[in-house]
């Protein structure tokens, strides 16, 4: 057993964590002195959450909004790439018989590119499919 040790201000301890008369009156005056500085702390970490919800608030707002923007831009390109794409092809149709001479009851060129884009890829389609069943 270990001796019971008087420190300075008069309490006595064992020094093995068990409170003695003494020490339990010091727990006793730290808790009702911890109490306010506790208070506190609570009050300030619900000021933080308070905070941090409102960040997490704005930052889902901010989200919207730049998501919503960029749908906005994409939409904007399509549409000009839509309008491109249109101009382009009236023009390839527009000048298409200047540029290819077109011996009679024969296909447009422009349709010829597009059945040979469509076997094209009925045969990236094909090879796909083969490269995915090995």
């Amino acid at each position: 057993m270990t001796p019971i040790r008087e420190s300075e201000d008069g309490t006595s301890s064992s020094g093995d964590n068990v409170a003695t008369e003494g020490e339990e009156e010091d727990d006793e005056e730290q808790r009702e002195e911890l109490t306010p500085y506790v208070a506190k702390c609570y009050g300030h970490l619900e000021t933080l959450r308070k905070r941090k919800r409102e960040q997490e608030e704005r930052v889902e707002t901010l989200v919207e909004e730049t998501f919503g923007q960029i749908e906005t831009i994409m939409q904007e390109i399509m549409r000009g790439l839509q309008e491109r794409h249109a101009v382009s092809h009236a023009h390839f149709e527009a000048t298409e018989s200047q540029t290819l001479p077109q011996p009679a009851g024969t296909q447009s060129g422009f349709v010829q590119h597009l059945c040979a884009q469509k076997k094209l890829k009925l045969i990236a389609s094909i090879l796909l499919r083969e490269d995915t069943d090995e």
